[in-house]
């Protein structure tokens, strides 16, 4: 699973972390997704279709607040 954060940015671990915008997860790296704890943000552009999915899945009530952009590289 690939995603971009978009701004704001990220806080993880209850605000102990910050991911700043522009960064790129990818969950085959396994420090990353420990990182993420296998999360998505919704301010994430999904780069792949699991990450797209996934975003679905976390937050349906939301979808048209989602980036999509994967289906266009």
């Amino acid at each position: 699973m690939k995603f971009r954060v978009e701004p704001p940015g990220w806080p993880l671990a209850g605000g102990a972390r910050f991911v700043p915008p522009g960064t790129i997860f990818d969950f085959a790296i396994p420090e990353q997704k420990a990182l993420a704890q296998g999360l998505i943000p919704i301010n994430a552009t999904p780069l792949d279709a699991e990450a797209h999915e996934a975003q679905l899945r976390a937050y349906p009530e939301h979808r048209h607040l989602l980036g999509g952009g994967w289906e266009n590289k």
